[in-house]
């Protein structure tokens, strides 16, 4: 199941949200995805000739970039979910409990 407030939320909307929570900036700096995958593709080649792996991939920028949106529609049709928290709020609730378990700082 995906669980979701019901609502849509871009890339960006989400590590916004995420920022918040954590009470810091969301990042100012955005690259087009085809010149993060040039420069991801790039990097691979270059580790790979040391045969190491290379911290960043193309499929890691793929991944990270991809256009995808979940519905939630399921799970509140088969086992009756109805979300409680907005994307804000819900991050916020998770990151302040991981800091009070000392999971974060």
């Amino acid at each position: 199941f995906n669980v979701t407030d019901g609502a849509f939320h871009t890339l960006n909307e989400i590590i916004e949200s995420i920022c918040t929570a954590l009470g810091r900036r969301p990042p100012r700096l955005s690259f087009p995805s085809g010149v993060a995958r040039s420069v991801a593709f790039t990097v691979e080649k270059g580790f790979g000739l040391f045969g190491l792996k290379a911290p960043v991939t193309s499929e890691l920028v793929d991944k990270y970039t991809e256009d995808i949106a979940v519905d939630g529609g399921l799970i509140q049709k088969e086992l009756g979910f109805v979300p409680q928290y907005d994307l804000q709020t819900g991050w916020h609730e998770t990151i302040s409990e991981m800091r009070r378990n000392g999971q974060l700082r």
